[in-house]
């Protein structure tokens, strides 16, 4: 997913041809989704003869209908994304919930896949005891691999030896196990430079708050859920912390409005969608607040924005989404995006941005 988004954000061309579609994981329900992405097909062939003429509305719907005939539905998740223009024909399945869209612009839609990476679909579980540690990386409630490369799974025969031995030598444990921990944090970091997913760490709350003191990244760590069994089979644990990690999640963006309102207070703060506008483009922004399912077509007339309806959308010239642009400026930039559930920013006009300076 990560590898989608970087080589989509590049891509700049005349035609670019999104299709933004909510799914299903089961049997019968997934039925209904080759009927509604053959409509949208249909719906968008419409647009491309209106936007862009005949021509370019059967090259690009013919493309269409081919990469429709190469998606199985039966290995439908919540969301599925279509992209295709001159040198790209591709699908992307994705962990959440979307709306159905269909965007011509001169880039991709690429929001839902930085919001299913913000939503932390993919992830790492440390599996973590005094002496012991294990490492997965999972997808939402299905686990892709328990790592047996990178040091992993490790055990300190030392300390755990030293743990049965009489209390006098606590303090000799506790040296040991700092150590222990710092080594095993090393392990994780290695890994995730390749694929930067947040760690949930699997652990008695001891061995958490331990194993905090000497993390060097403790801002990727997504919290802690409590140890059942250490030898617990892979996939089930998967499936007990799932949960965890939406809950965790949700609640690690709700804390961030409180970077909101000290912004505001610093002078750091804009809420007008031309303000925004300009902002994003010079690199000013530090974090982008949006409201999930807030989109915002616009009209733009000599670098000023009018907010329309999708139905007014009638120029190539006319912004599909802003709010998707906006995200996309702010990402290249350096800057970050916090997606929040629906009537959290409704004193913000849904969106918000938090500037740099």
């Amino acid at each position: 997913m990560k590898k989608t988004l970087e080589k989509l954000s590049k891509i700049k061309a005349p035609v670019c041809v999104t299709l933004v579609l909510r799914t299903h994981r089961v049997h019968p329900e997934n039925e209904k989704d080759v009927i509604a992405l053959k409509n949208m097909i249909a719906e968008t062939n419409q647009r491309l003869q209106k936007e862009y003429g005949d021509e370019i509305a059967k090259k690009y719907t013919e493309k269409l209908q081919k990469l429709a005939e190469q998606i199985d539905y039966r290995h439908n998740k919540e969301g599925l994304m279509l992209f295709v223009n001159d040198d790209i024909a591709e699908f992307l399945r994705l962990p959440i919930k979307l709306h159905d869209r269909i965007i011509l612009d001169d880039t991709f839609t690429t929001r839902p896949i930085v919001r299913a990476l913000h939503r932390s679909s993919e992830y790492y579980i440390l599996t973590l005891s005094k002496g012991k540690a294990r490492f997965f990386k999972a997808d939402s409630n299905k686990l892709v691999k328990e790592f047996d490369t990178g040091g992993f799974p490790v055990e300190d025969k030392t300390l755990l030896g030293l743990m049965k031995a009489e209390s006098s030598k606590a303090s000799r444990v506790t040296n040991l196990t700092q150590d222990f921990f710092n080594r095993v944090d090393k392990m994780v970091n290695n890994i995730r430079r390749k694929d930067p997913f947040s760690v949930l760490v699997y652990s008695e709350e001891n061995n958490y708050h331990d194993y905090m003191k000497v993390a060097d990244n403790p801002n990727t760590i997504l919290g802690h859920v409590l140890l059942k069994a250490f030898d617990e089979k892979a996939e089930n644990l998967v499936k007990y912390v799932w949960p965890h990690v939406e809950d965790l999640v949700l609640a690690k963006n709700r804390s961030r409005i409180a970077e909101l309102k000290k912004a505001i207070s610093s002078g750091k703060y804009l809420g007008d969608l031309n303000d925004i506008w300009e902002a994003v483009q010079k690199g000013r922004g530090r974090t982008i607040f949006v409201e999930e399912g807030y989109f915002q077509p616009v009209k733009n007339e000599n670098g000023v924005l009018t907010p329309i309806t999708s139905e007014e959308i009638k120029d190539k010239n006319d912004i599909n989404d802003v709010v998707d642009d906006m995200i996309e400026y702010n990402l290249q930039f350096g800057g970050d995006v916090v997606f929040l559930e629906k009537g959290s920013l409704d004193n913000f006009n849904k969106i918000a941005l938090v500037t740099r300076y």
